[in-house]
């Protein structure tokens, strides 16, 4: 009797053992499984930041690169260079060549910090967007890039220089993040498909030509402190028709002269939209050409 109540017990201990293995088992295998995903998204996550990394970096087999007197000299692009489509400028170089040999379609940089561009985005037939160095304080030419199509220009950016953007004809977004003051000669003329573009307050002088012949450029908000547009700024002999937007703090002290107005549209119908009372209303004729249509905003 006594060995049967021992068979018995060792076997309920042998069941329950069992039992307890393989819920272990179980429970060691739903642990295993979450941290195999866990190690699986930190993977991915790793990868697109190596991706990231890598679309930063310049690939120095595209570039010609001189010494000369202890500097790096960006003099053009490889062979290989050519065949690109995606370029980094690289880092710590001086520029002393443009990128017009290559079919380059969008450009980056490797740093942030400050450069002279000089001409290397000029004259581009390929050229579509640019990503700048955020740091940079001075924009120059990046004209008659025909594909050019968008394009942002850094906060320490403080002017718009003449001639900028002459004849970018597929550009059809600005976006401004800084306080320019001035907006060059012909910065922007014949930019034929400019839809979009933020003129900030800190815009103080609008100058000769600077969006003549902006066929797509709609409506214009004025800044609050302009004080000088140059003649024919705003002149287009075709197109939308063009509406002006005036703040009640903007008063001119210069905008061209009778033979050479600021405001002359080719005869060609606008609307301009100023605040009651104020000083655009009360110089409404002397400043604005007819044919022009006055709206209270």
């Amino acid at each position: 009797m006594k060995k049967k109540i021992l068979s018995v017990i060792l076997v309920l201990g042998m069941v329950l053992g069992a039992a307890a293995c393989s819920k272990g088992n179980k429970s060691s295998k739903h642990r295993d499984d979450k941290s195999d995903r866990t190690t699986a998204v930190e993977d991915d996550d790793d990868d697109k930041d190596n991706d990231r990394e890598a679309d930063q970096k310049a690939n120095n087999d595209y570039f010609i690169i001189h010494e000369y007197e202890s500097r790096l000299q960006l003099a053009g692009l490889t062979e290989e260079g050519k065949k690109q489509e995606t370029l980094v400028i690289p880092a710590g170089v001086e520029i002393c060549c443009d990128l017009s040999d290559g079919i380059v379609k969008h450009v980056s940089f490797e740093s942030d910090d400050d450069i002279d561009l000089k001409s290397l985005l000029n004259r581009s037939e390929t050229l579509e967007t640019v990503k700048l160095p955020a740091n940079l304080t001075k924009i120059s030419s990046i004209n008659n890039s025909p594909n050019l199509k968008e394009i942002t220009i850094p906060k320490g950016v403080t002017e718009i220089s003449d001639l900028c953007f002459l004849g970018d004809k597929s550009l059809e977004t600005v976006t401004i993040e800084g306080d320019i003051t001035r907006i060059g000669i012909n910065a922007f003329k014949n930019c034929k498909s400019l839809k979009n573009i933020n003129i900030p307050d800190s815009v103080t002088k609008i100058d000769n030509y600077a969006f003549s012949g902006c066929e797509s450029l709609e409506t214009i908000t004025l800044p609050k402190n302009l004080k000088v547009v140059g003649m024919y700024a705003f002149q287009t002999k075709k197109g939308v028709e063009k509406t002006f937007v005036v703040p009640e703090e903007m008063e001119l002290e210069d905008w061209g002269s009778k033979s050479l107005p600021a405001f002359d549209m080719y005869d060609k119908e606008y609307t301009v939209k100023v605040v009651s009372g104020s000083w655009a209303d009360t110089h409404f004729d002397e400043v604005f050409c007819k044919p022009v249509n006055k709206e209270y905003a």
